[in-house]
């Protein structure tokens, strides 16, 4: 525990029994560290949801219907393009956030954790004494969301007393939208369960001949299939993809299979991920190139393909450097060929290669997290602003590029 028991409330866009991500690893970290963490997830069938309380990880989870876009229920979809049912939506939200909050015995709120624009009107019933929006994923970035998105972005910045960015990218460009102090929190790897991880390949990868290349991940519209399935044809290598395999690409993962040397696993456990890579050769970021979203993201399979020891090939990152064994940029299929051989022909040590994510460990990161918050909180009370002075220890990103 590093401070007082302080009270935080995540408004989340994913269910927490989705795949992982940066807010599993960051608020279950702080969970440890003494904070008493409520994560308002949205409904998702298939991913958990109860509504009830429960217990995951040290943190308390709600499920709460907000407002959501994109959905598979088409006459949802029409229907939120009306505002006055999006309004009432969000009504509907915040009365569930202040009955759960109120049913758990949730007294005051110190921190309101936001990554879910469309909670934005729930966080009056929390009167949280500091808001923070966490920037991980660029909300307009996702198929099919509507036009209407950006203003609830801008409502959730405007709320915000400080904003956390993904990336170098997206810190320069939140600064331009916003008067409050932005700070680059990246993403980040469980190191040691991705440098030694436990059990043998899963039989579903030990059984595709080797060399395998391959991508782990949400199997989402930001992939560039034509890469994917150039990789797949071309032939002395297999391709593996596994990964949550949404709605929205099921017809071109479908082509995708038809292609000789592609092997389309689906979604695993996380616990077996780091086997999986194990099972690798090379691994693969293959992002449209050139997309504004792909261009300024910072992925965590970035960091757990380098903790497994992995070579990687991928699409330009913002800010990142390309090193040519650990790291390698492409921009078309034939540039993702040449630099996959090229990888394959020449092997990479590990040890290198991994050393690259150690700084990323998500325990460290949460302790630098654990500090900004109880930080910016202790700014909020006794100023009633957090400035960017407050903010300043934590502008330097510590984890070296």
């Amino acid at each position: 525990m590093s401070g007082e028991p302080r009270t935080l409330v995540a408004f989340a866009e994913v269910a927490w029994g989705y795949f992982r991500t940066r807010k599993q690893f960051l608020l279950s970290r702080l969970a440890e560290r003494g904070w008493n963490v409520h994560y308002l997830e949205p409904v998702a069938a298939g991913r958990g949801n109860t509504w009830r309380p429960r217990q995951e990880d040290g943190v308390t989870i709600h499920t709460v219907p907000f407002l959501k876009t994109s959905t598979r229920q088409p006459l949802y979809n029409a229907a939120i393009e009306l505002p006055l049912v999006r309004a009432a939506l969000e009504g509907i939200a915040a009365r569930a956030v202040r009955r759960a909050l109120d049913a758990a015995g949730v007294g005051p709120v110190d921190v309101a954790y936001v990554s879910n624009v469309y909670a934005a009107k729930a966080l009056s019933p929390a009167a949280p004494r500091l808001v923070c929006y966490d920037f991980n994923d660029h909300p307009l970035q996702f198929a099919g969301v509507p036009g209407w998105a950006n203003g609830y972005l801008d409502r959730a910045l405007a709320q915000a007393d400080v904003v956390l960015a993904v990336s170098a990218h997206y810190t320069r460009e939140l600064a331009t939208r916003v008067e409050v102090p932005v700070v680059l929190l990246g993403n980040g790897v469980e190191f040691a369960r991705f440098a030694q991880p436990e059990g043998p390949v899963p039989e579903a990868i030990a059984r595709i001949p080797r060399p395998r290349v391959g991508y782990v991940g949400k199997v989402s519209h930001f992939l560039d299939f034509n890469v994917l399935e150039h990789l797949a044809r071309c032939g002395g290598f297999e391709l593996v993809v596994a990964g949550p395999l949404p709605a929205e690409t099921a017809a071109q993962v479908a082509h995708l299979r038809t292609a000789p040397h592609a092997h389309v696993i689906g979604e695993l456990p996380y616990a077996q991920v780091p086997a999986v890579l194990s099972g690798l050769d090379v691994a693969l970021i293959p992002f449209r190139a050139g997309d504004p979203f792909t261009h300024g993201i910072n992925p965590n399979k970035l960091y757990q393909y380098w903790a497994a020891g992995r070579p990687i090939v991928a699409s330009p990152i913002a800010d990142m450097s390309a090193d040519g064994a650990g790291l390698s940029f492409a921009d078309t299929p034939q540039a993702f060929e040449r630099a996959v051989r090229e990888r394959l022909e020449r092997p990479v040590d590990p040890s290198p290669v991994r050393a690259r994510a150690l700084p990323y460990d998500w325990d460290r990161l949460a302790g630098r997290l654990d500090s900004l918050l109880r930080t910016a909180l202790a700014a909020k009370e006794t100023a009633g602003r957090v400035s960017a002075r407050d903010m300043a220890p934590f502008q330097k990103d510590s984890e070296a590029r």
